[in-house]
């Protein structure tokens, strides 16, 4: 199995086999050179993706192709491809230990933002552990597994017919009749039971059957077997994509993140992979839930608590407006309904303050002068006016040679200033796993939430007194 790492972004070139030996890959992250019989597999494999309506991943060109803004894992026969992000604009360098710390730079991002089936529980030893983005993922998922499973296996009441000595639940007259009509002592019955085999455990159970017949560390079978036990009384089921989601309430919402990890193994098993072959699959990330999710979870823990009167509501939680409203009277309709990537308040003196960020995982180009697109403008436009709000920033990753700027939104009238947008970046190229990382990256969100409700740092504190513990 070939194994090879590219960053989002970057090129895939189609080599071939006389040129290259034909069993290796060359070059550097941003740009991958593959054997011609290897690139060609994962031509055939991008193709079935989007005949089955999913997503691309690659941008197809005459002899070679561009990722997308995805991260994460893809596999065919022969090859593994690992893509990670790109967080600086200058070429990667080949050595394994950039490699490295943009993988553990990922799997912060996503263990913190509750996309690797962990949220905050461990954060520091997961993302640190050696292997493939892959393998630390499913290991971050099983022993995530086995701690909510050792606490207790999820039940509910499930509805059962059976033909009972005794009478219970509700009587099913017509098949009573039919089965009973000599045996006067049965009854056939509709009841609930407690049951183990709840929607949530049997997708825990086919995700776990599935990496058990995947290649991987002796140590990752052993948990893999683990889960399994724990679940030894759930029904076997083959598994099917797109069931419907279990609703998630106080009793099991311990599990809605593995729950929502255990779906992503098993739709991203291609659709013809079988027990034994060797597998087809993707593991992938949209690049722009990551970093809102990221971003959410490190400002609720680091920046938050540090402004006093402040509150977050990530994807605007309790507090989204619509645009439009179709009809009057009681069959009135919301249209267009507005759910900002990060919505904060402010409570004081003056009364209630808000002030919304919008990320967006997109590099803004110095010839522009950082000008953010027209329709990122339009949306942070119906913000300002809907949420009654000062001030809206874009948050973008670092690009090197783009400046903030501030651009004023004008009203009907000219000259008359409805409220201001800005751009903003922060750099995600520190070690993010690391106190100093945590620091730095704490230190240029609470400039800008600070900035937007215009307060300064409590006297006597400067940002570089700020903690980065985890």
């Amino acid at each position: 199995m070939l194994r090879v790492t590219v960053l989002e972004r970057g090129r895939l070139i189609r080599a071939d086999d006389t040129a290259d030996g034909g069993s290796h890959e060359t070059g550097t992250p941003s740009r991958r050179r593959l054997p011609a019989d290897l690139y060609d597999r994962l031509l055939r494999a991008e193709s079935a993706r989007e005949e089955r309506g999913e997503s691309a991943i690659f941008s197809w060109r005459r002899n070679y192709c561009l990722v997308g803004p995805w991260v994460g894992v893809m596999q065919v026969p022969g090859l593994q491809v690992e893509i990670l992000p790109k967080t600086d604009e200058r070429e990667a360098p080949a050595d394994e230990g950039f490699v490295k710390d943009t993988r553990c730079n990922l799997m912060e991002m996503l263990l913190r933002g509750g996309l690797g089936a962990v949220r905050a529980r461990g954060l520091a030893d997961l993302s640190l552990k050696r292997g493939t983005l892959h393998d630390q993922l499913v290991d971050a998922f099983l022993d995530r597994a086995l701690y909510e499973l050792r606490r207790g296996v999820d039940r509910g009441y499930l509805a059962e017919e059976s033909n009972l000595g005794t009478l219970r639940g509700k009587l099913l007259l017509s098949r009573h009749v039919a089965r009973n009509s000599a045996q006067k002592h049965r009854f056939y019955c509709r009841h609930d039971v407690l049951s183990e085999a709840t929607p949530i455990s049997r997708r825990l159970k086919q995700a776990c059957r599935l990496l058990a017949g995947r290649t991987l560390p002796a140590a990752l079978h052993v948990k893999c077997n683990q889960v399994l036990a724990l679940l030894d009384n759930v029904p076997e089921q083959s598994a099917r994509l797109h069931e419907p989601d279990p609703v998630f309430n106080r009793q099991n919402e311990r599990f809605e993140d593995i729950y929502a990890f255990a779906r992503m193994l098993i739709e991203g098993q291609a659709a013809d992979a079988r027990a034994g072959d060797v597998e087809t699959f993707s593991l992938l990330f949209d690049m722009d839930q990551v970093f809102e999710r990221y971003i959410a979870a490190f400002l609720a823990t680091h920046v938050i608590p540090r402004v006093a009167g402040a509150s977050l509501f990530p994807q605007a939680k309790g507090h989204r407006f619509s645009l439009y409203r179709d009809g009057d009277g009681a069959g009135r309709e919301d249209v267009l309904r507005l759910a900002p990537d990060l919505l904060f308040t402010l409570d004081g003196p003056g009364g209630r303050r808000t002030l919304i960020i919008d990320t967006k995982w997109k590099r803004l180009s110095d010839k522009h002068a950082a000008r953010p697109s027209n329709d990122d403008l339009y949306q942070l436009y119906a913000y300002l006016h809907r949420y009654d709000c000062d001030r809206a920033f874009l948050l973008y990753p670092h690009t090197d040679g783009v400046s903030t700027r501030d651009l004023d939104a004008l009203a009907r009238h000219a000259g008359t200033r409805v409220g201001t947008v800005g751009v903003r970046f922060v750099d995600l190229r520190h070690r993010l796993w690391t106190s100093s990382g945590r620091t730095a990256l704490a230190q240029q969100l609470e400039t800008i939430v600070r900035e937007g409700f215009g307060l300064h740092l409590p006297e006597g504190e400067t940002l570089a007194s700020m903690g980065g513990g985890s």
